[in-house]
């Protein structure tokens, strides 16, 4: 884990977040995915999912005897109770993806990676949430590819519950099924740089380490 540390602030300044000495090098959002309709990653298996169980729900319609125990209008209102379930469901996945993307700012220093996560605590006062993962020369850092930029896993905690602000936290609806279920992975989102990123952590690292020995 790095010596990952969560961190929170009401209304913070750039200079709360950065320590004495530490260099800003890149600062950015997630470039997909903060707009209601911009589905990513493993969203749409949940997207389409509804689709499909609603038109094969739809097209067994005609295929209903009249004198069946679940008649012809009977169906009707329960398969649009369901449809519009799965539409609520949907949009619900869509806001909530949006919700946490757009609350979301990278920051990679000298001397860490950073996640800032803006949220509302259980008493819906708004926080900031830092993340801070220092440069490792031993991390196993990956660029993971999603649709439609890859992502940058810098860190891993070992309990969601760690960054949970008003239920959210850093997970979304565009993460695996699975995402979370065991450590959380701390990723750069939907970031088209990724590769230049974990450069430019890399080499961070072993600068530091140097300087150590």
């Amino acid at each position: 884990m790095h010596n990952i540390t969560v961190t929170t602030f009401q209304r913070p300044d750039l200079e709360d977040i950065l320590t004495e000495g530490e260099c800003l090098l890149w600062t950015g959002k997630p470039s997909h995915g903060r707009r209601f309709f911009q589905v990513v990653g493993d969203e749409w298996i949940y997207h389409i999912s509804f689709l499909i169980g609603a038109a094969v729900m739809w097209c067994s319609l005609p295929f209903i005897e009249p004198d069946a125990r679940l008649g012809f209008n009977a169906a009707i209102w329960i398969y649009g109770a369901v449809t519009i379930a799965f539409i609520t469901i949907s949009v619900t996945l869509a806001s909530q993806r949006q919700y946490v993307l757009n609350n979301l700012v990278y920051f990679v220093t000298d001397r860490r990676a950073i996640v800032c996560r803006s949220g509302k605590n259980w008493r819906f006062g708004s926080r900031l949430y830092i993340v801070s993962c220092p440069h490792s020369e031993t991390y196993p850092y990956s660029v993971i590819s999603n649709r439609p930029y890859p992502s940058l896993q810098i860190g891993t905690l070992l309990s969601i519950d760690q960054v949970q602000p008003f239920g959210l936290g850093l997970s979304h609806p565009g993460h695996p099924i699975l995402w979370g279920r065991i450590t959380a992975p701390i990723m750069f989102d939907y970031v088209p740089n990724a590769q230049e990123l974990l450069e430019m952590i890399h080499s961070r690292a072993y600068a530091t380490a140097a300087r150590a020995d």
